[in-house]
């Protein structure tokens, strides 16, 4: 006589079982079960080339722009990143088309 295990989790205990086709199981045979995904709330994180303590320094440098132009009512706005004279300038630019 063969032991029961037990905490055995659904799938663990239908493992090689399978079932013959009749009226009543057949019904929904036809139909794709689909599984259902978690979606994970946080974005995917973009490498920067940049060190971490550089890349801290620009957050909270960027923060502190952001700060400043609502503080001047300045709207919603978006950044724009340009390369100039070898240099790399990100600034804030109005986001309400004229």
């Amino acid at each position: 006589m063969a032991k029961i295990r037990k905490n055995l989790s659904d799938e663990e205990m239908l493992r090689g079982f399978s079932e013959n086709l009749t009226f009543e199981n057949g019904m929904y045979a036809e139909e794709k079960v689909e599984k259902r995904k978690i979606k994970n709330n946080q974005p995917a994180k973009k490498e920067l080339l940049l060190p971490e303590e550089a890349q801290e320094r620009l957050n909270r440098f960027l923060l502190e722009l952001s700060m400043e132009w609502l503080k001047n009512k300045n709207g919603d706005c978006v950044w724009k990143v340009l390369k100039e004279d070898g240099q790399i300038v990100i600034k804030p630019v109005s986001n309400k088309k004229k």
